[in-house]
């Protein structure tokens, strides 16, 4: 029964980081919590997995259509890399309840910033900001490794929002800043290895490659105001969804 539920909650994954370059942790901690019976230590573990391939497998089509920045999202991530060795040894000291209550109320900020925000589909140089730059990944780090998220919840505001990278873009770059992060935290949480269920988190993660690789192409034929709007959505409701699982 648990592999069943690892594939569909798999291919609902992968649905949503093809489309809106972010929201898979979103969905996966919950899902491996409340779903499958996970430990939390477990659960975040086990996301890093399967968003982490998930947005490999996202992001590769993008390549097509010039809808991602690998250079500005292999950056992000760079940067962010301290900050996640940071968040990944918070793991041991922060109770689980304030874990997750930071969490959602990032993301009901991350939802409100998208919704109100500027919606761009141009593709004028980047103007990058630096110095904010190197603040927000390195805050977006901290995050990747204390709640196992890729980070793409908040990757995506801040690309659209304070570097006024183009909304398309900015999906697609999500995912290689996602891809890299997450490969790096979960390589720095290698205690925990141990408790991933290794035959059901194989089965979830193959079913959110295929279902990312089958979204990208249907996310680049979105206009800008709707992937902004649908993503302000999607994890308004993801946010609820997590209080109301844990009972806070």
């Amino acid at each position: 029964m648990m592999l069943i539920e690892g594939i569909l909650l798999g291919i609902l994954i992968g649905l949503v980081l093809g489309t809106i370059g972010a929201g898979g942790a979103i969905l996966a901690v919950p899902g491996l919590i409340a779903v499958m019976g996970l430990s939390t230590i477990a659960a975040t573990t086990s996301s890093l997995v399967i968003v982490g391939s998930a947005a490999v497998a996202g992001f590769i089509p993008r390549l097509k259509t010039k809808t991602v920045d690998v250079r500005l999202g292999l950056t992000f991530s760079a940067l962010g890399i301290l900050g996640t060795f940071a968040g990944t040894q918070l793991v041991k000291v922060v109770p689980e309840s304030v874990q997750i209550i930071l969490f959602a109320t990032l993301m009901f900020g991350a939802a409100f910033a998208m919704w109100r925000g500027p919606v761009s589909e141009s593709n004028a140089a980047i103007k990058s900001q630096w110095p904010l730059v190197f603040v927000v990944a390195t805050a977006i780090g901290v995050l990747t490794g204390l709640l196992g998220v890729g980070g793409g919840f908040l990757i995506v505001p801040a690309l659209v929002l304070v570097l006024k990278v183009p909304t398309k873009t900015a999906a697609g770059t999500s995912l290689v800043a996602i891809a890299s992060t997450s490969t790096f935290a979960f390589l720095m949480r290698f205690e925990y290895w141990g408790e991933i269920p290794i035959g059901p988190i194989a089965a979830f993660t193959l079913a959110a490659i295929v279902s990312s690789l089958l979204a990208a192409p249907f996310a680049g034929r979105l206009n800008a105001q709707t992937l902004q709007k649908g993503f302000a959505i999607f994890v308004s409701i993801a946010a609820a969804f997590i209080l109301v699982v844990r009972g806070l």
